[in-house]
């Protein structure tokens, strides 16, 4: 089980963010309350995704066989992916909010 979560982890968050800024930008929209919410949220599940990137990165270290390795392997891929995506959805939400 512990190899779906770490897979999907990231993914999740990205999912999980892109609902709450999108559902915040409907129930607000154009408002500075919706931007800074965005912020919140935004940098709530950058840190998240970031402290599951070290714990990744910590396990492929450890890694025992190569399925280890692998899974590692794509988790980093998945997490780097949500940060990257996290945080250019939350830029850019907050942008128009101010806007």
């Amino acid at each position: 089980m512990s190899y779906w979560r770490d897979l999907l982890g990231g993914l999740l968050l990205w999912t999980a963010h892109f609902f709450v800024v999108y559902g915040i930008a409907s129930i607000l929209p154009g408002t500075g309350a919706a931007a800074v919410l965005v912020v919140l949220i935004t940098a709530v599940t950058l840190a998240i995704t970031a402290f599951l990137l070290m714990k990744a990165v910590r396990v492929k270290r450890a890694a025992a066989d190569d399925l280890q390795r692998w899974s590692a392997n794509l988790a980093l891929l998945g997490y780097a992916l949500a940060i990257i995506a996290i945080a250019y959805q939350g830029l850019f939400a907050a942008l128009i909010g101010y806007w």
